[in-house]
């Protein structure tokens, strides 16, 4: 082996140890306009103060149908507007906050081709309960057409799961 030969096999090495990926991962594009397919959702549970995360964010122009979500993507971060509102979640793992029905703080990541929202939401809940808090995630994940939301929301009186099946407009 020349010495070459060995500086490139040695740089290769230490590459691999650091963890050096020699491509740049990409992630799936989950742009568009999705629309629920609700033979192959969960039923909608009756939503409830503080049930869930969704909705929250700020007002953006005209309002998407209830059935719909509008996913726009960037290479810096991910907005979701659901009905009139949109919230936006970054990349680099910088905290989101919105207060819809009650404070909201989410961050989000890529875990591999799924793109995780992790949330925790504390809102009032009347008098004799006082604030509550919650938390959850939401998992969105694409398969060709098919937009697939998991959601996990912890309440202090339980937790609920759903999945939510979108097609692409």
């Amino acid at each position: 082996m020349n010495v070459r030969t060995m500086s490139s096999t040695v740089f290769a090495g230490v590459a691999l140890w650091l963890g050096v990926p020699a491509v740049a991962q990409t992630h799936p594009d989950l742009s568009g306009t999705w629309t629920i397919d609700a033979a192959r959702s969960d039923p909608a549970p009756p939503a409830g103060p503080g049930d869930t995360a969704r909705g929250r964010g700020r007002a953006d122009g005209p309002a998407l149908p209830p059935n719909q979500i509008l996913i726009r993507q960037t290479p810096a971060d991910l907005s979701v507007q659901r009905g009139g509102q949109t919230i936006t979640y970054h990349f680099d793992g910088t905290e989101t906050f919105a207060f819809i029905q009650g404070e909201v703080r989410a961050t989000a990541a890529w875990d591999g081709d799924k793109f995780v929202i992790s949330w925790k939401k504390e809102f009032y809940a009347g008098p004799t309960k006082g604030y509550v808090t919650s938390s959850g995630k939401d998992v969105y994940s694409l398969a060709g057409s098919v937009l697939a939301e998991e959601s996990t929301t912890v309440l202090p009186n339980g937790t609920t799961t759903s999945k939510t099946v979108f097609t692409k407009n």
